[in-house]
């Protein structure tokens, strides 16, 4: 210090002081709000401090004005409702941007509606393009039933067509389809699909699982999707996403996706949190890498590895104990056979990654839970908290078996609300009862982690969090009382299994979904009282709009 100069000796002592001083303001405080922190006891406060990227304080109005220096900005919410910023557990991101640019969304409309918009895009799409559509739902037909190829082709005789079912495992295509994926009555179903026949042999044009593939290699000219504009998808969405108040989403994708995400995040466009699963495939070569799982930035990180047991209950694929009623022949499809499937669950176990399996019936959900006790029985626990994705439908004896494997149910609410209307008639109501048990879980002390399955289902949370209070369906608000009422959840409860439940799932739980110090500031703001709204309005938790979305303290998304 003696060869220093005075004044620079005078300035090294200051520097510290005054830097201690502006350090303890606030960058933004939000005041006079209903903060549920989703913390440990679910403190309710009214305000939150944030200094650059993380939670500087919770607590009164009075007590963190204190942190307001010169530069601080001050919001005053007037009642609106603040809560971690929402994660999003399961969906299915590229696709859902892919499809609002470059499908037709027929989610919701009836038979008529479907191929009069159909018609609509063969016109004005040249000739023999390939026309893809998705999200339709014979539920919402007036007899109910399976189309086939004869009623897609009164509107397109010429050119393929490929409609993609609400759930993703079963696709409708049209006679041109067929033809031109030489599909015949004398075609196989492959292992683990199936081709829906007439009483001839011949195809109807349902295909189920793995059928879906046989007509992965038709092509053909760019169709036009009626009033489609071309952006970045993944941008484009990323901002829809916002707009519902999402700060983090588990996403399929994969090291593609990841590549296309870390493009954005150096130009600064990032404005939402990715943690995207892999395939067995990927695995193996991000190990030969010598990268690991859960790798990564704040930002994007490498999930868990995704496996397939069965279908889904709309499509009769999804594999239960006994069979269907309509189909007294079948119990639903396994994507592959139990060995393999173990086989793979144990070599990702062994790896010390995390396994994802989608299963959604009761025998498919009992398959995977011995699957991975056998792997733990012989490489150890290790805490990856494996996932069961859907989890549906549950026996009771299986229900203790989640927390006795450290595994996390990842599950849809609005897959309840938009499926009860067949789930009876598919599978009658003992079994039904068996489906979609959040408050069984809860009970037994498991930790749920909530999500959309996007674009299977709409990307707005809103929908999750009325269908766990009020077990209805969204768009015909039936059946008259509620479907299985034992299984609801409070707003609380399906608030923390949108946030902390999801951030726990993906191994974020220490520094995101829940509103306490030093955790990174992820903040979605309604613009409403979300618990009044449950106890008194609980439709009105459809349309209480997103005031704010905050993510690493940075105002993302605004009403105003």
């Amino acid at each position: 210090m003696k060869y220093l100069t005075g004044s620079l000796i005078l300035f090294l002592i200051i520097l510290p002081l005054s830097g201690g001083k502006i350090d303890k303001y606030a960058d933004l405080i939000l005041i006079k709000g209903k903060v549920l922190t989703m913390d440990k006891g679910l403190k309710i406060t009214e305000a939150v401090a944030i200094k650059n990227n993380k939670i500087l304080q919770t607590g009164k109005n009075n007590e963190l004005l204190k942190l307001k220096g010169e530069r601080t900005k001050v919001i005053s919410l007037k009642g609106k409702t603040i809560i971690p910023g929402l994660h999003d557990a399961h969906l299915h991101f590229e696709s859902g941007a892919n499809l609002i640019l470059n499908r037709i969304d027929l989610r919701f409309l009836n038979k008529e509606e479907i191929l009069k918009k159909i018609e609509e895009s063969v016109k004005i799409s040249p000739e023999g393009a390939l026309i893809r559509a998705y999200s339709y739902n014979q539920t919402y037909f007036k007899d109910k039933k399976w189309p086939d190829r004869y009623d897609l082709d009164k509107v397109s005789p010429e050119n393929p067509v490929i409609v993609t079912r609400v759930d993703g495992h079963s696709i409708w295509v049209n006679s041109k389809a067929l033809e031109m994926a030489g599909i015949t009555r004398d075609t196989k179903d492959p292992q683990g699909g199936e081709l829906l026949r007439f009483k001839d042999n011949s195809p109807t044009g349902i295909l189920k699982e793995n059928a879906e593939m046989l007509v992965n290699k038709i092509n053909g000219p760019k169709m036009v999707v009626p009033g489609a504009r071309g952006k970045d998808h993944i941008l484009n969405a990323i901002k829809y996403a916002n707009k519902l108040g999402l700060t983090s989403v588990t996403t399929s994708g994969g090291i593609k996706l990841i590549e296309h995400l870390k493009t954005l995040e150096k130009k600064g466009l990032l404005s939402l949190r990715f943690n995207v699963w892999i395939t067995p495939e990927e695995m193996d070569n991000l190990i030969n890498k010598g990268i690991g799982f859960n790798e990564g930035s704040d930002k994007i990180k490498i999930s868990f590895v995704k496996l397939f047991s069965d279908g889904s209950v709309g499509s009769a694929s999804a594999a239960f104990f006994k069979p269907y009623l309509h189909r007294p022949d079948s119990r639903g499809i396994l994507i592959q056979p139990v060995p393999e499937l173990e086989n793979i669950i144990k070599k990702i176990h062994k790896n010390n990654w995390q396994v994802g399996v989608h299963a959604i019936g009761n025998r498919a959900v009992h398959i995977v839970l011995d699957s991975v006790e056998k792997a733990q029985k012989l490489y150890g626990v290790k805490g990856l908290r494996h996932r069961i994705e859907h989890t549906q439908f549950i026996i009771d004896n299986d229900l203790n078996r989640f927390n006795n494997l450290q595994m996390v149910p990842s599950m849809q609410p609005t897959h309840c609300t938009s499926d009860l209307l067949v789930v009876e008639e598919r599978v009658g109501k003992d079994r039904a009862r068996q489906g979609y048990r959040w408050n069984s879980f809860k009970k037994k002390g498991t930790l749920l982690a909530f999500g959309t399955d996007w674009p299977v289902e709409p990307l707005d949370p809103r929908r999750g969090l009325y269908s766990s209070v009020e077990r209805k369906n969204i768009e015909s608000n039936i059946p008259e009382g509620e479907w299985f009422p034992e299984e609801r959840i409070s707003i609380t409860d399906a608030i923390k299994y949108y946030t902390y439940g999801s951030a726990y799932a993906s191994f974020n739980e220490k520094r995101l979904g829940s509103i306490e110090k030093g955790k990174l500031a992820d903040l979605t703001i309604y613009d409403g009282d979300l618990m009044e709204l449950s106890n008194q309005n609980k439709r009105g938790l459809l349309k209480v709009p997103v005031f704010m979305t905050i993510m690493d303290g940075r105002i993302i998304f605004s009403i105003k």
